[in-house]
């Protein structure tokens, strides 16, 4: 994706400290977004490319020099919450979960290094709790930029917003893409059925992964709806790939409890519905 900046005309850089900002961020680059709760309307949608494959040192130099060198984000805001893109996540339900045995119940699935944090919220709709990683200096450079920031992992808006707003007796499969992953949700009346990720390397591997979930989870490929967001395009040959064997792809929309500027008109609204979500967790 090309880098952006959108900002709607009514923004007061004065105004700041009224302000909502929600920030995504991962290895491959940054994306905010700035909600005035006054008029409930989002004015600032930014997304920013940073050098593939660096080294993590020279990552972190390079997003703490855009942290501080860009106007907006050299502001004082309400509130701060971040995504930290990132497939080491897990989903722990309620009767499991103990934040004193953590990393051994993490590490059956993923391998930690010795400077991830581990950091858990619970979901609103599902008695399951999402524990996931933030590399600690990656945590301790948004703390010193912004000390009430509070953090989260991807997959937090993304099955909040599925269940809030997806709720349906029928057997639905939801896939939001970022640049080098992709996450696979399947829900029933209201509850989550299967959840994974994978990482993204072609379309065709995509397309594998989510024609064999569908399979493991007893689904039809011919009608059952499958709803898409984040970085995915109807032209691209991810979507068209997996076009060839799923009929009813659909693509989500920006909630619609906020009003956008029209500025972000220019990019496909399901873009960003992960990061525009991010407002509605606690």
């Amino acid at each position: 994706m090309q880098n952006i900046a959108f900002v709607d005309e009514t923004l007061d850089i004065n105004l700041t400290q009224s302000y909502h900002m929600s920030i995504q961020a991962g290895l491959n680059g940054l994306s905010f977004c700035i909600l005035d709760p006054v008029r409930n309307k989002y004015i600032v949608l930014e997304h920013y490319n940073f050098k593939p494959h660096q080294l993590f040192d020279d990552y972190l130099n390079e997003l703490e020099n855009f942290l501080n060198n860009h106007t907006i984000l050299n502001q004082s805001f309400k509130k701060i919450k971040l995504i930290w893109l990132s497939r080491k996540n897990a989903l722990i339900p309620d009767q499991l979960f103990n934040k004193n045995k953590l990393k051994p119940m993490i590490e059956l699935t993923h391998s930690l290094d010795d400077l991830d944090e581990i950091h858990y919220k619970p979901l609103k709709y599902n008695d399951i709790v999402s524990t996931f990683i933030v590399p600690n200096l990656i945590a301790s450079l948004f703390i010193k930029k912004y000390p009430p920031i509070a953090f989260y992992n991807q997959q937090i808006p993304f099955i909040n917003h599925i269940i809030e707003k997806h709720h349906s007796e029928q057997t639905k499969g939801f896939v939001n893409i970022q640049q080098d992953f992709f996450e696979f949700v399947v829900t029933k009346n209201g509850q989550i059925q299967f959840y994974n990720n994978f990482k993204l390397t072609t379309a065709t591997d995509m397309a594998y992964f989510i024609l064999y979930a569908l399979e493991q989870n007893k689904l039809d490929t011919q009608n059952t709806e499958i709803i898409l967001s984040g970085m995915i395009q109807k032209d691209s040959e991810q979507y068209q790939t997996l076009n060839k064997f799923i009929k009813t792809l659909k693509f989500d929309h920006r909630p619609e409890d906020f009003t956008y500027s029209y500025t972000f008109n220019r990019i496909p609204h399901h873009t960003f519905t992960t990061l525009f979500n991010l407002i509605h967790c606690e």
